[in-house]
Order: C-alpha cells, then structure tokens, then sequence
C-alpha cells in the first residue's frame, strides 16, 4: 500500500510539471486570453456536463427494476464521479460509491450490479467513439507519421477491446461480485453473493426487455452527442470557426487519456500536453489545445466541488436520521 501511494504520489506530481511546463511553453499570456474568450461560455459547458450525468445516470436506473428518481441518480454520479477525478483510485472509489449513495432506497448491491451493466454498455460505446474519432483523424488530416502510427495503433486496441466486449456479452461473467469480493470490508461475503444474485437478474432483464436495452444505447449515445458538442463549441469559441472533425479527434483522445492515465488525477498535465500536441498535429495553434483541456479541467473541478457537496449534505442527512 505504502508502494503504490508513493508511486500514485510521484505520478501525480510528474503530471502537475507536465502541466506548469505546459503553460510556460505555450504562454501564460495565450492562456490567459484564451479562457477569457470562452467567458460566460463556461455555464453551458457546465450545463451540458450535466445533461451527460443525466444521460448516463437515465442508463444506470433503467437497468434497475426498481429506480431512484432520476435526480438522485444524478446526484449520486456527480458525487461518485468527484472522487473518481481527485483520487488515484479512479473506478475503484466512484463506482461503490455511486451504489453507496442511494442507500437505503436502493440496495447497494443491485446498484452495483446494474451500475456494472451499464459501464460494459458505456465501455463499448467508448471504444467506437474512439474508433471513429481515429478514423477521421488517420482520412481527415495530413499527419506527422508519429501520429498516424498512434492513430493505428489506437484503431487496434479498440478493435481488441470490443472483441472482449462481445466476449463478455456472450459469457456473462460475474464481473461486479468479482471486484466486490476483493474489497476489504466485513461481512463481504454476503454482500458479494447479493451482487452476484443481481448480476444475473441484470443479465436476464436487458436480454429479454429489447425496450430496456435500446433506452440504454440511446442514453449511452446522447452522452457522446453531448460531449462533441462541448469540444465543438469549446473550440467555436476559441477559433471562431465550425469545426466539427476537429472536435471529433480531440474528443475522442480524451476519451484515450481518461482510459490511459486514470490513476492521476484530474489526468493533469497529460491531458494539456496530449491535447496541445494534437491540436498542432491537424493545423490548430498549440495554444487552442492547450486551452481546450484547461477549460476541460475547469469543468471537472467545479462538479467535483458539487459532488463533494452532495457527500457532505448525504452525510448530514444520514446522521440526522440516526438521531
């Protein structure tokens, strides 16, 4: 444990260098002007995150037979999510978590099991966004042959991870009680075999409710819908222009860092550096990149701030009911 907290500590800090080297490459004038020009523009950047929460949280309880209200699905995403991007642990803190915060309306148990359905679903949808954002990045633009390399190289580890996909689909493991019965808490075996009784529920309910399930890819593909819209006005605002296959590439490598450096947070510096050096590879200032992810983190820090009000309130509430 000590290990990994120190080597969670060591990249962290590499990524903060990453990011002040970042700015000082780049200007911290350019930035500066740079997030003035998106300004006021931050609300609906702001607004359309929650729409993606929603999207997702609408996923999450309809794979329940017996949902929370939406809102406090929503509530419990943001919450869950906020200690996701300020920990190392990533996954492993916001997705109990999330289960956690519906307690007691929703047993904890089946909200981990469907919350794991969900993700296979939102997984798969990950990976052909990306698989398309690498397409018309590798067709679209005249590139370095670094990139084009990695460009390839993300094509095929995405066609790795939906032939997994189709894997589990066909298996049907026991992918949540599996994590579960790792973690170190008492009394886990019950617990693990609660999980597990609803992960077979689970699998039952999407097979046989075609309407269950095309409610789900739907919610899965508004997200991603969204989340172009964010780059593609984040960018409108940035260059004056529509650019919508610039958007597209650099929505999707942040799809790649999110996978790839889950375990710093905020994904600081790695996130910048990625971005900026994109954003040169198909024609844009190194300046817009740099600022796009900026504006990014901007985003993910002022709805960390909600969730870890949202605990705080959670907690309130939970020892007034005590009393």
């Amino acid at each position: 444990m000590t290990r990994r907290t120190a080597t969670n500590a060591l990249l962290t800090l590499g990524g903060v260098a990453l990011l002040v080297w970042q700015i000082d490459r780049i200007g911290l004038a350019a930035v500066r002007n740079g997030l003035a020009t998106v300004g006021a523009g931050i609300l609906l950047i702001l607004l359309l995150q929650w729409m993606r929460f929603a999207a997702r949280s609408y996923a999450w309880m309809r794979l329940l037979d017996t949902p929370a209200p939406l809102s406090t699905a929503v509530a419990a995403t943001v919450s869950g999510d906020a200690l996701g991007n300020l920990t190392p642990l990533g996954l492993i803190a916001s997705e109990p978590a999330k289960a956690v915060y519906l307690a007691p309306r929703i047993d904890p148990a089946r909200a981990l099991a469907a919350l794991t359905a969900e993700n296979f679903f939102y997984s798969v949808s990950v990976a052909i966004y990306i698989v398309c954002g690498a397409a018309v990045l590798l067709v679209a633009f005249t590139l370095p042959d670094t990139v084009r390399l990695s460009g390839l190289v993300v094509v095929a580890v995405m066609a790795c991870v939906l032939g997994a996909a189709a894997w589990i689909a066909w298996q049907r493991p026991a992918a949540a009680s599996a994590v579960v019965a790792r973690l170190p808490f008492r009394r886990a075996a019950a617990f693990v075999e609660r999980v597990r009784e609803f992960e077979r529920q689970t699998y039952g309910a999407v097979g046989g409710r075609s309407s269950r399930l095309r409610s789900v890819v739907l919610a899965e593909l508004a997200f991603h819908i969204m989340s172009l819209g964010e780059c593609w006005f984040t960018l409108a605002l940035l260059t004056g222009r529509s650019l919508p296959l610039e958007a597209l590439t650099l929505d999707s490598l942040n799809r790649v860092i999110n996978i790839a450096f889950r375990v710093i947070p905020l994904r600081a510096g790695v996130d910048e550096v990625s971005a900026t050096a994109l954003a040169t590879a198909i024609g844009l200032d190194g300046g817009t990149g740099l600022v796009l992810a900026l504006v990014r983190k901007v985003r993910i820090i002022a709805w960390a701030i909600v969730g870890l009000v949202l605990w705080a309130l959670r907690g309130r509430a939970t020892a007034a009911s005590r009393d």
